[in-house]
């Protein structure tokens, strides 16, 4: 009894010296910061966006840039791609479209999907003389499954407005479906598609369908669209017109930042001063109902 009454003693001394002794101290996992400046370049590169683009906070563009120029130093495609968008957009530095291409053109070799098309962009609209070049790369692009839709898009619009006749532009109403089909959030792709009908480019003159697809591209809230579909009010060629609805149409669209959509907005304005204020606001507010700004004001 003794004996077990002594062990009882050493067990409970045992587990109370356990319980007073210091809780051994644990190494805490390395910063970001302390991995980008042990070299490693995945860490620059999630360090330097983290300055420069932070969820909180004002950005510290000069140093994020100085770890992404590490990163890409190390051959970090998305770090050079991150570093030609940073030049492009002059995004604390001033913009540099020779520096900008640089970069993409970096990330292009190294395979990067994204750098591709923001490169095939860059020559598209910033340089003379690079259609051919640039359209290479988005023929290149279309397979890939996140960028392919994208790339699609952007070759239809480049043949669509900068082909070489009938074909191209057929083919532009082709790729414009197939990026919609693929990602449906790209709104674009039914300006093209509405062209397409009113023209006849992928099959037989088709206005309804036209203005089906200008409806579509409106209700995402895309400029073209609405102004097409305006367009298409005024015109008799396609049936009744309906000057206040393209005037609703034109105003959205300046809304929405077009500066033609807003002159063509004032001239009817002017012309309809003796319209009904309650029927320009009705058409107002279905439209404003179909594009989601129940809560805009008036």
């Amino acid at each position: 009894m003794l004996r077990i009454c002594l062990l009882g003693a050493c067990l409970l001394a045992g587990w109370l010296a356990l319980g007073s002794a210091p809780a051994m101290a644990q190494t805490p996992p390395p910063s970001l910061r302390e991995m980008a400046e042990s070299g490693d370049p995945e860490a620059a590169y999630a360090y330097g966006y983290e300055l420069s683009f932070p969820e909180e906070g004002e950005p510290d563009t000069v140093t994020g840039r100085y770890w992404l120029v590490q990163a890409a130093d190390a051959g970090l495609a998305p770090a050079n791609h991150m570093l030609g968008v940073i030049y492009r957009d002059g995004f604390g530095v001033d913009p540099d479209i020779d520096r900008a291409r640089a970069f993409f053109e970096l990330a292009w070799q190294a395979a990067d999907p994204s750098a591709g098309h923001d490169l095939a962009e860059l020559m598209l609209y910033d340089y003379d003389g690079e259609r051919d070049a640039a359209i290479a790369i988005l023929e290149t692009l279309l397979s890939d499954v996140e960028l392919g839709p994208l790339a699609s898009l952007t070759l239809a619009e480049t043949l669509m407005f900068d082909g070489d006749g009938e074909v191209d532009a057929a083919r532009a109403v082709t790729l414009a479906r197939d990026a919609l089909d693929r990602q449906p959030d790209l709104m674009r792709a039914h300006y093209i598609l509405g062209i397409g009908a009113a023209e006849g480019l992928a099959g037989p003159r088709d206005p309804d369908a036209a203005r089906r697809a200008w409806e579509a591209g409106a209700e995402a809230g895309d400029t073209l669209a609405l102004m097409a579909l305006a367009d298409s009010w005024l015109d008799p060629g396609w049936g009744e017109t309906d000057p206040i609805e393209a005037r609703v149409l034109y105003e959205l669209a300046a809304e929405l930042g077009d500066d033609d959509a807003a002159q063509q907005a004032a001239v009817l304005a002017d012309e309809q001063a003796n319209t009904s204020d309650d029927d320009v606001a009705a058409r107002r507010a279905a439209w404003q109902l179909r594009l989601g700004w129940n809560d805009m004001p008036d």
